[in-house]
């Protein structure tokens, strides 16, 4: 068998094409940074699990390098599970998911925009439920995985990272 019969190999090899779509959709990203800078933002909170989780670390550093702002990792389960009550005012809140159906992340980011965040939600699925509940969207346009690997929604979550800091 060989390596290009895999469908990770398959998926993989779409990732140029994923930047490209993803790059080309400039007025999702400037619309992300109106709504920043027509907010008081001190603090930004990712909110994301796995393979997501891992692209959110670097979108921490990003923030933090290139913004100066302080940035957290959420723990979905204090509000999922715990019902934690934050205080979200002046926090943006990023939520990562490539599925955007995660429940406890979905019950985090609706607590947040009820708090007063600011929530960007950026999945690879427009229609899910956690695209719907952000007050901007960035759709990563990376098409579908059958993989069960996240490969090219990954990618995208990275280079998304780096495009809205």
């Amino acid at each position: 068998m060989n390596v290009k019969d895999f469908k990770m190999f398959s998926e993989i090899s779409e990732t140029p094409e994923v930047f490209s779509r993803l790059i080309n959709s400039k007025a999702q990203f400037q619309l992300a940074a109106e709504k920043i800078k027509a907010r008081d933002i001190t603090n930004v909170i990712i909110l994301a699990r796995g393979t997501s989780d891992n692209a959110g670390h670097y979108l921490k550093f990003l923030i933090e390098v290139k913004l100066g702002l302080p940035v957290g990792l959420a723990s979905p389960s204090s509000v999922s599970i715990y019902g934690a009550k934050v205080d979200f005012k002046n926090t943006l809140v990023i939520a990562l998911s490539q599925s955007g159906r995660s429940p406890d992340l979905i019950t985090f980011a609706s607590a947040a925009r009820e708090g007063g965040a600011l929530l960007i939600a950026m999945t690879n699925n427009s229609d899910s439920p956690l695209a719907k509940a952000g007050d901007i969207h960035i759709d990563l346009s990376a098409g579908p995985e059958v993989a069960v690997a996240a490969t090219k929604s990954y990618s995208a979550e990275l280079l998304a990272s780096l495009l809205i800091s």
